[in-house]
């Protein structure tokens, strides 16, 4: 295997990605050639890296060169193109967004950052903004942006520069994308869909530049909404049109257009060539974003799969990122489908349920619980995935679903919470299954344990925490932390023990993950904490187990913790 650079100051870093490797290479060594296997890096979100966009992401917040942000203007033009071209029947909407145009137009600069465009519209008529519909919102913004052109009238484009990522478990998990890839294929290939963001194109830079890994050939897939549509109904010519129906998108071509143009070249091309590409390439990653936009590009309005999905699906490599990770979830667990979540917050499930329903905009800050029960790309049929997971405080959002899901139809048990900048790894393969973690922090396995009690408004759930370092053995459809990892655990420390009290606000800041891990340090048997009506009890028994996994903040492994949750 070739060996993967990392600089000197991370060196006790790369002991940590060669030993993942190295199961990796073992586990590939163990299936002949006419079996396949599949590595699947699912990552749980905050990837944070270096790019011209986001210089905090920079050792020492350097500005590197390239795009910084996206530019807009107010002119009569823009404004006259606005009136002329307005996407709805609300001429109300209309009339009142042209005046407060022309007001925000004589307080203008020249151009303007999209932050500074909004602020001025909140300043004259935050009502009015608030009041568009989302297609008349983004129609607004999208006609309002102005193409930038560097002197050599090429498009000026995001950069990425990996090297000078501040955050070094971003870039562990970035080497072991790499090393996965070379694992599986001596001429590798890596395509980057970002259908999970509303404007695809925008973010194509970004992920190209992502992915330049050294002897392999990466390259942003054009697979959009709008290509699907075209490209299975012989309309590529309509690319424009489909962008507005299907992607609530406007004026890409000007901004975009070498993107834009890529998309028209493939799908010209036809759907036997698409299919082909990707059967060609060894491993495809998913973008953040909004899993249900990603969905759109692998199954059509009658939710039957695309000619391609079934190429997506098998390829020996997949990466996501919060939305491309959560689209993973699918296809058929021993309990039923494998449902893909698509919204809320955990308070808001304890108090509402869970609904399988389209998630609400994006712009409404709903916080409800919302799912789609036929589920995403169905590469991981193990339970729900979930990301930014500990950070956002889901283990409950989570554990509401799995609930609501069992009450229903005999459905799948388990839920996978994947914590920011980290990533659960499942290596797959004809001669067995495992995962590991790798990264910043860890992932959660929630297991509805069937014990609620509706008239005492009662749930229970079994809760686990692998850290980074984790290798987690898949028997018998459970999951359990491995004897190489139990036995291969630090001694126990010695820490004061929690203080006998209530714990307040148990679902904000990542409480719920501090709580558990002080357990863990201090090998406490319970621990009460309360959030608005709801008092959540901690308590260890016969089948828990504490481990301390390393000397990382959130180190400790929890085995089989149950959670109980009382509504008062």
């Amino acid at each position: 295997m070739e060996q993967i650079y990392l600089p000197s100051k991370k060196v006790a870093n790369s002991r940590i990605i060669t030993a993942f490797l190295s199961v990796l290479v073992a586990f590939s060594l163990q299936v002949s050639a006419k079996e396949s296997s599949q590595t699947l890096v699912l990552v749980g979100g905050a990837l944070t890296t270096c790019a011209s966009l986001s210089p905090k992401n920079c050792e020492k917040n350097t500005q590197i060169s390239g795009k910084t942000h996206n530019v807009f203007t107010l002119s009569h033009t823009k404004i006259s193109q606005i009136k002329q071209q307005w996407p709805s029947e609300n001429s109300q909407a209309k009339n009142n967004t042209i005046k407060n145009l022309a007001t925000m137009q004589a307080k203008s600069s020249p151009t303007l950052s999209k932050k500074e465009l909004l602020w001025l519209w909140r300043d004259i008529d935050s009502k009015q903004l608030n009041s568009l519909s989302d297609q008349e919102y983004n129609f607004v913004i999208d006609m309002l942006e102005v193409a930038q052109i560097k002197s050599d009238n090429k498009r000026l484009k995001e950069q990425v520069n990996t090297a000078l990522n501040s955050e070094s478990a971003a870039t562990e998990i970035l080497q072991f994308i790499s090393g996965s890839l070379k694992v599986n294929d001596t001429n590798p290939s890596m395509l980057a869909i970002t259908a999970s963001s509303r404007d695809p194109y925008e973010s194509a830079d970004f992920y190209e530049g992502l992915l330049s890994f050294p002897n392999v050939n990466s390259q942003w897939l054009a697979l959009t909404p709008a290509l699907a549509k075209a490209i299975t109904t012989n309309k590529c010519d309509d690319l424009t049109t489909l962008r507005h129906s299907e992607m609530g998108l406007y004026q890409r071509e000007h901004i975009y257009p070498d993107r834009t143009q890529a998309e028209y070249q493939l799908c010209k091309k036809g759907t036997d060539a698409l299919v082909e590409l990707i059967k060609n390439s060894t491993g495809v990653m998913f973008n953040g974003g909004d899993q249900s936009l990603t969905r759109k590009v692998l199954f059509d309005e009658n939710n039957q799969p695309y000619p391609w999905t079934k190429a997506l699906q098998s390829r020996p490599v997949i990466v996501g990122t919060s939305a491309g990770t959560a689209v993973q979830s699918g296809g058929q667990a021993h309990a039923g489908n494998v449902v893909m979540i698509t919204n809320g917050t955990s308070l808001s499930a304890l108090k509402e349920g869970a609904q399988a329903i389209d998630a609400p905009s994006e712009r409404s800050n709903s916080d409800s619980l919302t799912y789609n029960r036929f589920g995403g790309l169905g590469t991981f049929s193990y339970g729900v995935l979930d990301t930014h997971f500990s950070e956002r405080n889901r283990t409950l959002r989570l554990g509401t679903l799995l609930d609501d899901l069992s009450a229903n139809q005999d459905q799948p048990t388990f839920g996978f919470g994947v914590d920011e900048t980290t990533a659960l790894v499942v290596i797959k393969s004809e001669a067995g299954n495992l995962m590991t973690v790798i990264g910043k922090n860890g992932v959660v396995m929630v297991k509805s344990t069937e014990q609620a009690q509706a008239e005492t408004k009662t749930k229970t759930y079994s809760y686990s925490y692998w850290p980074v370092g984790s290798v987690i053995d898949i028997k018998n459809n459970d999951f359990t932390l491995s004897q190489r990892s139990i036995s291969q655990a630090l001694p126990a420390i010695k820490i004061p023990p929690l203080p006998v009290q209530r714990f307040g606000s148990i679902l904000t800041d990542a409480k719920l993950r501090s709580l558990t891990q002080a357990m863990c340090l201090a090998q406490e048997q319970s621990a009460v904490a309360q959030q608005d009506e709801f008092l959540i009890s901690l308590n260890a028994n016969a089948d828990t187990r504490y481990d301390r996994i390393s000397t990382k903040q959130f180190g400790c492994a929890v085995s089989n913790l149950s959670l109980v949750v009382e509504s008062f």
